[in-house]
């Protein structure tokens, strides 16, 4: 053998001391992952954005970005011992996949323009702290899982994130790198309206909120012998307010004028810290049919606070109100409790005698931007003349009232359907009202409409007592925020969310 045959030879040799070393690195790294997993329970998590409700997804070349929480994607995660981010489910390591992706199984890591996926030896490694809505990256404890938005000073955490942004490590924003962490079994249950069967009869409708479009036939009438006779046992006034105590008062004062609804039972919910002043608290007390509560945070919102009040009604109907909702003449509970106690409706709402007649049918479509031709997915409510008094579904026996899917604030509901369907949705503090009337038309809960039946909403001058002090910063301060929330919450895209659309 020649020095050059050698020199080949010598090189081949190690070349295969190396490769053999490395498949006995990699071997005892997965050896040992699957006796640390065996150890540990597989748990799988869906990341959500917690301001712009984007959830952190794969794509089909293997980038790591936003797009809509949909429970009918595998959207879901896991995380390893060691602090790697597993796609899908670890167990697809060691070939027993039960899924048909073949992303499954590889974990995050480093890429060219954000994170994408590869192999766990290379893996980034990530820490969640306990009670923290940060993910942070080891062992620098200062960058984050982050959307990001791609400019020429670099790579800026991005607030309201759309479709396909990139994800990726970046220092951390307060807002823009804020998750929630849901179990996958947690975020099935949350969602499970969107994974209704899509209707064969529009195959052009074909993202998760179309399942929710067949409408439901007008209430009917059933059977029972459950009827309300004395009203003050059957309904309870139900209102959540911001420290507007004065306001609450006013509206129970109007309640009162009434002889037959004078004794009807209020429940309040006020999310401040502490008791009003001296004075106020002995004006409560002087109302021997009002129970209010006061919370222990601040500002957790309307749908957190209207679900704490919602426990606390022990009646089968609730009347929801605002708190600078008033009672007038027209104002008829008589129909409403009819209608409950005799039709299979589940809510049955009024309007406000001095608004627009807000009531609407729900539908889930596709729209077309003119100026990009994009065709995204909307929810639209026909509303701008009153949706349910246009079509006139009637109701058998009550002819001045309507099959409807959404109505104003101003209705009475069975507390136990309510309750089933979740209540409100406490990530929305604001833009919820139409959350739980998607979820009500999803859950096959019929809804009526009675225009006879009206109260006033009358708002407190800016400057009266009877306003709180920074209350319009509170109540619509967040509006965007709670808008884009709740689109990504159903999979659809609001007109006004400009770079979306565009």
């Amino acid at each position: 053998m020649n020095r050059i045959q050698k020199h080949v030879f010598s090189g081949l040799l190690l070349l295969a001391i190396s490769a053999f070393t490395l498949f006995q690195f990699l071997l005892n790294y997965d050896i040992k992952l699957e006796i640390l997993m065996s150890q540990h329970p597989v748990t799988l998590y869906r990341i959500e954005m917690w301001f712009g409700g984007k959830c952190i997804g794969v794509s089909p070349q293997g980038r790591v970005e936003t797009m809509f929480c949909n429970p009918r994607d595998k959207q879901y995660f896991q995380f390893l011992p060691g602090g790697e981010l597993v796609f899908g489910d670890v167990r697809n390591i060691y070939g027993n996949s039960y899924h048909d992706n073949d992303s499954s199984g590889k974990c995050v890591k480093e890429g060219t323009l954000g994170l994408e996926l590869g192999d766990c030896i290379v893996a980034l490694k990530f820490h969640l702290p306990p009670n923290s809505s940060f993910l942070y990256s080891q062992p620098s404890p200062h960058k984050c899982l982050s959307p990001v938005n791609i400019t020429s000073e670099g790579l800026i955490p991005k607030l309201f994130p759309i479709n396909h942004d990139p994800v990726t490590l970046t220092s951390c924003d307060q807002d823009a790198s804020r998750i929630t962490l849901y179990k996958e079994a947690e975020f099935q249950e949350d969602r499970k309206y969107l994974k209704l069967p899509l209707p064969a009869s529009n195959p052009e409708c074909d993202f998760p909120g179309c399942g929710i479009n067949p409408p439901l036939p007008p209430a009917s009438l059933v059977r029972t012998t459950d009827r309300c006779i004395v009203l003050s046992n059957c309904i309870t006034v139900l209102t959540k307010t911001a420290r507007r105590p004065l306001l609450v008062l006013r509206m129970i004062d109007s309640i009162r004028k009434f002889e037959k609804y004078r004794d009807i039972p209020v429940v309040v919910y006020d999310d401040g810290i502490g008791p009003h002043s001296e004075e106020i608290m002995k004006k409560i007390a002087e109302y021997p049919n009002l129970r209010y509560v006061i919370g222990e945070e601040r500002d957790i919102g309307i749908s957190q606070g209207r679900n704490l009040g919602l426990q606390l009604v022990r009646t089968k109907y609730f009347l929801l109100l605002d708190d600078d909702n008033l009672f007038l003449p027209s104002t008829n509970l008589e129909i409403l409790v009819e209608i409950l106690d005799t039709t299979d409706a589940s809510l049955v709402g009024g309007r406000y005698s001095n608004q627009m007649d807000f009531s609407a049918l729900l539908k889930f479509d596709y729209m077309t931007v003119k100026m990009t031709n994009k065709t995204l997915p909307q929810l639209r409510t026909h509303n701008k003349k009153g949706g349910c008094r246009s079509a006139n579904d009637t109701i058998p026996t009550f002819p001045q009232c309507m099959r409807c899917e959404v109505t104003a604030n101003n209705f009475l509901a069975k507390t136990r359907d309510v309750i089933e369907v979740g209540g409100w949705s406490k990530e929305l503090k604001a833009q919820e009202h139409l959350d739980l009337f998607v979820r009500l038309k999803a859950a096959r809960k019929k809804v009526v409409y009675c225009p006879s039946h009206q109260v006033a909403n009358v708002k407190p001058f800016y400057n009266s007592a009877m306003q709180v002090k920074g209350y319009h910063s509170l109540r619509h301060g967040k509006s965007k925020q709670m808008r884009i929330l709740f689109s990504n919450r159903w999979n659809v895209v609001h007109r006004y969310d400009y770079e979306e659309v565009l």
